[in-house]
């Protein structure tokens, strides 16, 4: 067995990010961008209201109350002719230019209209309710850098400086293969001594929160034969290949004997990890091939800890782990020193304070109570106790937003 950081290593420096494609705006969201983006002009481009109301000149108010003669109207999308003078006011809309010779904006809730006339009960200060031009961003400025996953928010800087295509990374896909001869499909029934297959699919859901492209290659029973020529298959198909099942020391246990068929190289074969042992990275011509172990919460376990770092440096995204937080442990827990543990747990804020507890599981086969974590619980390697009051390493769950 290796530790969690030099598996994490050997990982890492075996893959490569792939290649890049320019895709329409419309196809951009959940992309890693390739390129940085800069400002084709000043945002806002203008000086902006941001209330309606009235752009009036600041000085003009300072012995408010004060009757100002209205002398137009400007709404978004125009622009007025002329300028404010001493004692004038224009009627605004939200989003429109503020005309020159004003300096302010009265939000409509603070004025009485009187004919041709305004009344302004309180005085403004110079810049009230105007987002200036170039407050947003300059042009030429650099406003998204290569590297970040693309969300509705990128998308709208994006679209706000005529990105109407924009290079992004090739899109990875990833093999999907369930091996065990027990398994059978989601929507079938099982026999007393079979499971369904609940790997697959959460696999499938983890590679789409990560941007990348999963291909399901069905369940293979534990046959040498079968399990090599889909090994093979997906191999030639796919950017690399996920299996599950059949990594462990049992004699249906044929994985790592397959992937010798197919002329992989293997790294290493187990991790000092609990749960999720049983874990094997190997690599074919360029291509990675993560062995997984079989049980629901190992699967999880180690494509959070291995696979989801190895895609995010294929894709080139700027960030590669998922964030760790220290929290106050509320409840005792005994441990076993020879592994480092990832233990489903709950994690809470409360008065400023980060607080976890560990939540009711029956080990790595518990995908019920792991469906109740929403963070991991890291107990080190040589501890076997932690109490209540300490401070332990937390690693969030990404689950509800982009891996």
């Amino acid at each position: 067995m290796i530790p969690v950081e030099e598996a994490q290593a050997i990982v890492l420096r075996n893959v490569a990010p792939v290649g890049e494609e320019t895709v329409p705006l419309a196809e951009a969201v959940g992309r890693v961008l390739r390129q940085p983006i800069r400002a084709d002009m000043d945002l806002p481009p203008f000086d902006r209201a941001v209330m309606d109301g009235y752009a009036v000149r600041a000085e003009d108010t300072a012995k408010a109350p004060v009757r100002l003669r209205v002398v137009g109207e400007v709404l978004a999308g125009m622009a007025f002719s002329s300028s404010v003078a001493p004692g004038e006011a224009v009627k605004i809309m939200t989003g429109a230019a503020v005309p020159t010779g004003a300096d302010a904006v009265e939000r409509i809730e603070k004025t009485e209209r009187e004919g041709e006339w305004v009344i302004l009960r309180e005085p403004v200060r110079v810049g009230q309710h105007i987002t200036r031009r170039g407050s947003q961003a300059r042009e030429g400025e650099i406003v998204l850098e290569p590297g970040i996953r693309i969300g509705p928010a990128e998308i709208a800087v994006l679209a706000a400086f005529g990105y109407a295509t924009v290079r992004v990374a090739r899109r990875v896909t990833l093999g999907v293969l369930s091996t065990g001869s027990e398994l059978v499909e989601v929507g079938a029934r099982p026999s007393p001594v079979q499971i369904r297959d609940s790997n697959s699919p959460t696999l499938h859901a983890c590679l789409t929160m990560a941007g990348v492209a999963a291909h399901p290659l069905g369940i293979a029973a534990d046959d040498l034969s079968r399990i090599e020529s889909s090994i093979r298959l997906a191999l030639e198909r796919f950017d690399g290949l996920l299996i599950t099942g059949g990594v462990s020391m049992g004699e249906a246990d044929l994985v790592k004997v397959a992937l010798h068929r197919t002329g992989a190289r293997l790294f290493f074969e187990r991790v000092r990890l609990h749960p999720g042992k049983p874990f094997c990275f190997a690599l074919f011509e360029g291509k990675p091939i993560f062995a997984l172990p079989g049980n629901p919460v190992s699967v999880l376990v180690t494509f959070l800890l291995f696979v989801l770092p190895a895609l995010r440096r294929m894709l080139g995204c700027r960030a590669e782990w998922l964030p760790l937080l220290e929290a106050t442990v509320t409840e005792d827990l005994q441990h076993s020193p020879e592994r480092r543990s990832y233990l489903p747990a709950f994690v809470w804020f409360a008065e400023g304070r980060t607080f976890v507890r560990r939540v009711p599981w029956e080990g790595s086969s518990d995908l019920v109570g792991f469906a109740r974590a929403n963070a991991l619980l890291i107990v080190p390697e040589g501890v076997t106790s932690v109490k209540a009051g300490e401070r332990a390493r937390v690693l969030l769950l990404p689950w509800g937003e982009s891996l």
